[in-house]
């Protein structure tokens, strides 16, 4: 049975050493039939849901892609490197069946064409395939040339550069500057295409230096800012300022209450250690929600102190609150692109974010399946073989002589 004074002594959190075990409070301020909420009151209780509900989206769908993703590590990641395995066998006999068939001069290059872009086509996702399976791949792509599609390909990407590279040009010189993007290949070297680009943009940001440095500035395309938007500069930066130092303010305000350095008992002394690297992560991360659950921890109450805040303070909480939302939504939209995601986008459509697993699992059994007939008849050759190989190829042409 716990002490009496065990009972009453003021619970500030520390019975569990770990700061995600603490209870989520209600951080919203409660108004009364006597006294309503206050219009800042209102917005801050609109925001601090806003946030709650945004960040419980989140959770939500980082658990649907995580169930998402061990279902797919399970059931068909074996699946996808069967099919690489299984494919790179039929190119190997496909390629061998070209060299040695006789085949009209048309069908020889279509269907050299049509080899090629599937040989890039694995070398892109050579998941299950081995070092020397690879290097195989390489040497096959080097006799059978570039594809059509890939030349096309590289031919419109340099025609939408030239296009972007002529309006940022144009854009420059109306500003009064010189921004030179040509000779660029948009595609070759990733590394060298951005090295090149950061080069002519950091030509330009000299010259503009430069000019500052000797007063003459471009004035072209440049209108002297209103009285009014001037006054609303004035108000953003003051409010920043406000925010920035409402924010500093609690942080120490809460830190010299933490700080492991003001107890000696050794127990609590770590215990205040968890308390205060949850405190420094949440102003490291600027988030509010959770500095304000510490100060409602330390004052051991809910809400109470926030309905005695200035409506000038929740003002500033909700801007920053506010912030936190948009961001929150954004690493929802991005969370898919997380690295820890990147064998999903293997699996899911193109513009969708949910797969059936199970469908996806026969689609791939039933290409297996295909990929080993092409590879029986293949290895059988015969008439059947040269059958194949030349539907392949008067498809392909069809296609792209259309």
């Amino acid at each position: 049975m716990p002490q009496k004074e065990d009972q009453t002594q003021f619970d500030f959190g520390f019975a569990s050493s770990s700061p995600a075990a603490v209870q989520k409070c209600d951080l919203t301020i409660q108004g009364s039939p006597a006294k309503k909420l206050t219009p800042a009151q209102a917005e801050f209780n609109k925001r601090m849901k806003a946030l709650d509900k945004a960040r419980a989206t989140l959770e939500k769908e980082r658990k649907h892609l995580d169930a998402l993703l061990r279902d797919c590590t399970k059931h068909l990641l074996p699946l996808l490197e069967k099919a690489n395995r299984v494919e790179f066998d039929v190119l190997l006999a496909a390629v061998e069946k070209r060299r040695t068939m006789k085949l009209t001069p048309r069908r020889l290059q279509w269907l050299g064409d049509l080899l090629s872009h599937k040989v890039s086509d694995i070398l892109y996702d050579p998941l299950g395939l081995s070092a020397e399976d690879i290097e195989v791949l390489d040497k096959l792509l080097s006799e059978l040339g570039p594809s059509i599609i890939e030349e096309r390909q590289k031919e419109q990407n340099q025609e939408e550069f030239d296009e972007l590279r002529q309006c940022m040009e144009q854009m420059a010189k109306e500003a009064g500057f010189d921004l030179d993007l040509d000779g660029i290949d948009i595609n070759g070297d990733p590394a060298e295409i951005e090295q090149k680009i950061h080069e002519r943009f950091g030509d330009v940001q000299a010259g503009m230096q430069k000019k500052a440095e000797q007063g003459v500035l471009p004035s072209a395309g440049k209108r002297k800012p209103s009285k009014a938007a001037l006054k609303r500069e004035q108000e953003q930066r003051e409010l920043e300022e406000a925010k920035q130092r409402d924010f500093k303010t609690l942080y120490k305000q809460l830190a010299k209450v933490l700080h492991p350095d003001l107890e000696t008992d050794p127990q609590l002394k770590l215990q205040r250690e968890v308390w205060m690297k949850r405190l420094t992560a949440a102003r490291d991360n600027g988030d509010l929600r959770e500095m304000l659950e510490i100060e409602m921890a330390w004052l051991g109450q809910e809400a109470g102190n926030l309905s005695t805040a200035s409506d000038e303070k929740l003002k500033i909480y909700a801007m920053v609150l506010k912030e936190q939302v948009n961001d929150i939504k954004v690493q929802t939209e991005m969370l898919l692109h997380e690295p820890q995601y990147h064998l999903l986008r293997r699996f899911l459509p193109p513009f969708g974010r949910y797969l059936n697993v199970r469908a996806t699992q026969a689609d791939m059994m039933d290409d297996i399946f295909r990929f080993e007939n092409m590879l029986y008849y293949l290895q059988a050759g015969g008439k059947d073989a040269q059958d194949m190989l030349h539907s392949w190829a008067d498809s392909h042409a069809r296609e792209w002589e259309r």
